[in-house]
């Protein structure tokens, strides 16, 4: 009988085993660092997208808030142009009032009474005058409460006297009498004559 050694077949054979066994690791290391380096490079693509939209929210937000700045800043510029526009409205709607209260005052002054001053302040205005007798002063009351304009109220009589003007025996007074024009009158006045 003839003996066959069979060591070295088989010694080839796990030889040639290990390798395939290395060369299989190899190749599933190789697999797995692919694998890693692929999800690494995903992931940093990623977190660099992120940061590039996170760098554009914040450009933008930085935009709307110069904007809102700048609204809150209109904002203040409109509300005193409204407030001045107001005043002016309500100058406009005085001043037609007060000329109207000054020519129907000058046609209600009797002859024989002489206003030394008038005071017009917001609602009211203030005279000043003299007159020969109390009746002519009780006249111009009723006439100024009667007026057919309706631009004055009851008038208040404040101070009446008896003095001497130029030698002449006079009733000096002061009255109130209160403004009716929709929008009240501003400023103060003084008038001679």
């Amino acid at each position: 009988m003839t003996r066959i050694n069979l060591l070295p077949w088989r010694e080839a054979r796990r030889a040639q085993r290990q390798r395939e066994l290395i060369g299989m690791l190899v190749a599933a290391a190789l697999v797995g660092i692919g694998i890693a380096f692929g999800v690494y490079t995903e992931i940093a693509h990623r977190i660099q997208y992120q940061q590039e939209r996170n760098n554009y929210l914040r450009d933008e937000i930085a935009q709307l808030k110069k904007a809102a700045e700048e609204m809150q800043e209109l904002q203040k510029v409109k509300s005193r142009l409204v407030d001045r526009l107001n005043v002016v409205q309500k100058l406009q709607t005085v001043r037609p009032g007060m000329v109207r209260m000054l020519d129907e005052l000058a046609r209600l002054v009797p002859q024989d009474i002489y206003i030394t001053s008038f005071k017009a302040a917001t609602n009211q205005v203030t005279l000043s005058g003299v007159a020969r007798s109390d009746n002519i002063i009780s006249e111009f009351m009723r006439d100024l409460k009667n007026s057919p304009s309706h631009l004055f109220g009851e008038p208040a009589l404040q101070v009446i006297e008896t003095r001497s003007v130029n030698n002449v025996q006079a009733r000096v007074f002061d009255l109130t009498v209160p403004l009716t024009l929709g929008g009240g009158a501003g400023g103060q006045a003084k008038a001679g004559g």
